[in-house]
């Protein structure tokens, strides 16, 4: 007993005396040694209130600690009361540093973030060492009972002037442990506080000295202010997030299994509200009432992401282009440059790729929202600013995957400018890209895409809407290059539009309708079952000077002092000549209708001007196809103004390499006082009445052009000449005379051929330098003329003679009865004739004429001594067998000097001196050569008006101003002359 009350003294002693320690003397003596240690190796003033001790339950009490900054007072680390209660006999009994509880009270820290961009700590940061060997055996601790009540922290970032607070920080760690028995535990923390007066929470479950490092962490956030945040992203951002408040509710998986990747895995949901973001000028560019995002699992060790939803509530999105071609949007994040010459290293850059390779992300969103969107975009970059209004969009799209061959539908739909009703439906691939898309556009306004174009024509469209409704399709070929299609009907409605430059109208319609519409890209190819226009209206106008409307609108705007172009994209390089082994596209149209329409022509080029209209035009050419073979067969018809009607028939093929056609054109009854303005111009000329026919056929095969043209004039009637400087300087009126027949028309036939590749072949202008030559050959040559429309040739304008006659030969007798028809049928034309003669041979033919005379005289006596018949002298006969007979008997009855016998007797002479002798004895005077010329003038009218309807009083016979008329080629000078007048 004595013993035990021995030991029982000197352990109550002990305890006394350790109590007198713990609770009297240890506080005051660790407090001054605790705050002058902690301030000599912080640098920094050190306070504390209070420090307890209890002995008895190996517990630590400190109160009122703080830790001010360097040369100030404000704290940078303080709290009210840290209470610390360690289980000695268990650490002892475990030989682990085990603490029963640890609770800190009202915590404090302040951080102050420098303008140098050092923090109010910077100095307490540990300078990197070289690592110790770590023990082989790991320190075994427990930490129980963890918990922080009522924590603020002040954190001021001076270089952005901002600051941020949490207030009512609490945590609560049930234990921390590395031993054995306790880390297959979960350690379930649980932290909340207000970050700038927004709750944060976040809750789990952990195994963190596991190798597995098994943790469940739920991160619950309200209402956080993200602007307040962004300042801190290290990317520069070239807009302004005025507002947005996020709410999270994220449950993040984390484990680490023994010789496998780790794995991590992110569920449940997020709430953007009441986004805004705006540029630097304050402009809107996103306002978006409400982004929802489901996270059905993201792994990003896999990677993986699989969205169940991401849903965007009434979004509004500002698209704007400037004048450099510069889209706001790409402007709004500054990705920054790169150094010059950096390269990552080769074995990192195969590294990358290695691991690019491996780690694709499969990614899945289960449905895409978009509702009520309202999108507005302009572009400054068309001299007028394009301004677009999407309102409202609704965007359902299901099924988003980057795995092959899956399919997402698509279900677009949206209103533009208040009145454009366009959908879209239909699966799309990302991968391979693909779709399969039903499109349907109603009524889409061209007015306000008009300033696209402006540069590039001057026109003005007033209104016409374009409406479609078809399937489009699209995939990858083997070579990566996309397969385009598109089936369906196209149509433009109530089209109008004005020349800018004349402001009138260019060209209307009602409808152009494009039906059953499959065109095709890669290979290109368009097939179009009809193209129908309805009640169409075309101007076609030529100015003063000669240019047409249609150059006025292709040419550019003229450009105003000062203006400049805006910049864009450089224009593209021409293309490369496609190679030879090419296809062409494969084009098919059907049918091409022309339901009704106007062509309204005026020239104001001319004084007066001109106006025609070509009017009911209608018609349809079927069959076009791009195929060498095919033909496609064109019938129009209309009118010319109320009384001509016009017609156009044949065969083309305008879509194959070399240019085919066969074309028929034909109008009639054209009224030509119309053409007065052209009259007067060109030939100086006012038409009084008439009436134009015109058949044109053109065949153009081969690049090789074959025309016939056939004009028909009836009863062309011109009024008093007009001076025109651009008049042709040639007879009109005799030439209308000339070509007009006796019913007061003119029949013309013009052919042309020659080849297209010729830059100097123009059918038009040939035809006018024809007329212009028929025309001028009525002084010049005007048989040719005739000729043109008789056939008869340029012979007509002469008959010739015998040397020494004035009878006329059959050849002769036939001329003068193509003559007299062409009189008969112009009885406007008069007739000159001219009698010529050879002198030199014209001389020889009349004394071989005289010696015929007096043979026959010889011949005619004889007959008259036989009693036989006679006959005019001209009637007589003498045949070869009887020449020398009577040229005998002529030379006795001559009267001229002989050659005598010396008995005085005339010597009997060969025939050829007999000749002779008459040769160089018979007269013929210059006077003998007049008569001949008239004699055959006369023969010619006699013919003339012999058997024949020619008016006596339109036939003259003219003294020639010579015998000899001018040489003519081909022509003996023995002839009579024929001029016209």
């Amino acid at each position: 007993m004595k013993i035990a009350k021995k030991i029982l003294t000197v352990v109550i002693i002990f305890a006394v005396i350790i109590g007198i320690i713990g609770f009297l003397i240890l506080p005051y003596v660790i407090k001054p040694i605790a705050t002058e240690k902690i301030s000599k190796a912080l640098h920094r003033e050190t306070s504390i209130d209070q420090i307890k001790i209890n002995p008895y339950s190996l517990s630590v009490t400190i109160r009122g600690f703080k830790l001010a900054d360097p040369g100030q007072e404000k704290p940078f680390v303080a709290f009210d009361e840290l209470y610390v209660n360690a289980g000695a006999f268990v650490s002892i009994f475990r030989r682990a540093l085990i603490l029963e509880e640890i609770r800190l009270n009202k915590p404090y820290v302040g951080i102050t973030r420098n303008t140098d961009g050092t923090y109010n700590f910077s100095d307490l940061i540990p300078k990197e060492e070289a690592k110790k060997e770590e023990p082989s055996k790991p320190f075994l601790f427990s930490l129980n009972n963890i918990q922080i009540t009522g924590g603020n922290i002040d954190f001021r970032d001076l270089p952005n002037k901002t600051s941020h607070t949490v207030r009512d920080l609490q945590l609560a760690i049930p234990f921390v442990s590395n031993i054995e028995y306790y880390m297959k535990n979960y350690v379930q923390p649980r932290f909340s506080a207000f970050v700038n007066g927004h709750g944060v929470a976040i809750g789990g479950k952990t195994k963190p000295f596991l190798t597995s490092r098994e943790t469940s962490l739920i991160i619950d956030m309200k209402n956080i202010d993200v602007p307040y945040y962004l300042q801190y992203v290290p990317v520069k951002m070239n807009f302004k997030l005025t507002e947005a408040r996020l709410d999270t509710n994220i449950h993040v998986n984390f484990i680490m299994p023994e010789g496998k990747s780790p794995e991590l895995k992110l569920t449940g949901h997020a709430v953007l509200r009441s986004l805004n973001i705006v540029d630097p000028q304050g402009n809107k560019i996103l306002r978006l009432p409400a982004l929802k995002v489901n996270l059905a699992s993201i792994e990003p060790f896999k990677p993986s992401v699989h969205l169940s939803q991401i849903a965007l509530d009434a979004p509004e999105l500002v698209i704007k282009r400037d004048k450099s071609g510069k889209i706001n949007l790409s402007k709004l994040i500054d990705p920054g440059k790169k150094p010059q010459g950096t390269k990552p290293p080769a074995s990192a850059a195969k590294k990358e790729v290695s691991n690019e390779k491996k780690k694709e992300l499969t990614l899945l969103v289960d449905n895409l929202l978009i509702d009520k969107a309202d999108i507005t975009f302009t572009d400054e970059q068309p001299r007028k600013p394009v301004k677009i209004q999407i309102n409202p969009l609704r965007l359902n799209v299901s099924k988003i995957s980057l795995s092959k061959g899956d399919l997402a539908n698509v279900d677009l739909s949206l209103i533009m400018d208040q009145n454009t009703n366009i959908t879209v439906k239909g699966p799309v691939s990302f991968q391979p890209l693909s779709a399969d898309l039903a499109l349907n556009v109603k009524d889409l306004a061209i007015r306000p895409f008009q300033p696209y174009f402006s540069d590039a024509v001057q026109l003005d469209i007033t209104r016409g809407s374009i409406s479609t409704d078809g399937k489009f399709s699209m995939k990858m070929d083997a070579k990566n290059k996309p397969v385009i299609k598109y089936l369906g009907g196209l149509s433009i409605a109530q089209f109008a539009s004005i020349d800018q430059i004349h402001t009138h109208d260019f060209l209307k319609f009602k409808q152009l309708d494009f039906n059953s519409l499959d065109v095709g890209y890669n290979p290109l190819s368009v097939s179009i079952k009809e193209i129908a226009i309805r009640d169409f209206f075309s101007k076609i106008v030529i100015n003063k000077g000669g240019t047409t409307n249609i150059q006025d609108i292709m040419s550019p705007p003229k450009k105003y002092a000062g203006q400049k172009t805006p910049p864009g994209p450089e224009p593209p390089k021409p293309a490369e000549h496609a190679k030879s082994s090419q296809k062409p596209p494969d084009i098919k149209i059907s049918k091409v209708s022309f339901l009704g329409g106007t062509v309204d022509f005026a020239d104001y080029n001319i004084r007066p001007n001109y106006a025609v209209k070509m009017l009911n035009l209608k018609g349809s050419v079927t069959g076009l196809s791009s195929q060498e073979i095919s033909r496609a067969k064109v019938k129009l018809k209309g009118n010319i103004g109320y009384g001509s009607p016009l017609y156009i028939a044949g065969t083309i093929n305008p879509l194959k390499k070399d240019l085919f056609a066969d074309i028929k054109i034909n109008f009639k009854n054209l009224e030509m006082s119309q053409m007065t303005p052209y009259a007067i111009k060109f030939l100086g000329y006012p038409i009084i009445k008439g009436k134009l026919n015109f058949d044109v056929s053109y065949l153009v095969d081969k690049r090789k052009l074959t025309a016939e043209n056939k004009i028909f004039f009836d009863q062309l009637t011109f009024g008093d000449k007009v001076d025109s400087p651009d008049a042709i300087k040639a007879p009109v009126t005799l030439a209308v005379s000339l070509l007009t027949d006796r019913n007061g028309q003119i029949k013309l036939d013009i052919p042309l051929s020659g080849s297209l590749d010729d830059p100097k072949f123009r059918v038009w202008p040939l035809v006018w330098q024809i007329l212009v030559n028929l025309i001028t050959k009525a002084v010049t040559a005007p048989f040719s003329l005739l000729s043109s429309v008789t056939g008869g040739g340029d012979e007509m304008s002469f008959v010739e003679f015998d040397y020494g006659s004035s009878v006329l030969a059959e050849d002769g007798r036939k001329k003068i009865e193509a003559l007299a028809k062409v009189l008969y049928d112009r009885p406007s034309l008069k007739l000159d004739i001219e009698g010529y003669v050879d002198p030199a041979k014209d001389k020889e033919g009349l004394k071989q004429a005289e010696l015929h005379r007096l043979m026959k005289t010889q011949k005619l006596k004889e007959m008259a001594d036989k009693d036989q018949q006679t006959m005019p002298l001209k009637d007589i006969t003498i045949t070869p067998s009887e020449y020398e007979k009577y040229l005998t008997l002529a030379y006795k009855a001559a009267r001229f000097s002989k050659p005598r016998t010396a008995l005085v007797i005339p010597k009997k002479l060969p025939r050829a001196e007999m000749e002779k002798l008459f040769h160089d004895n018979i007269p013929v005077t210059d006077n003998d050569l007049t008569e001949l010329a008239a004699k055959r003038a006369e023969a010619v009218r006699e013919q003339l008006l012999q058997d024949s309807k020619v008016e006596p009083a339109r036939i003259f016979i003219v003294k020639a101003p010579s015998l000899a008329p001018e040489k003519k080629e081909k022509a003996k000078n023995s002839r009579v002359g024929f001029k016209l007048k």
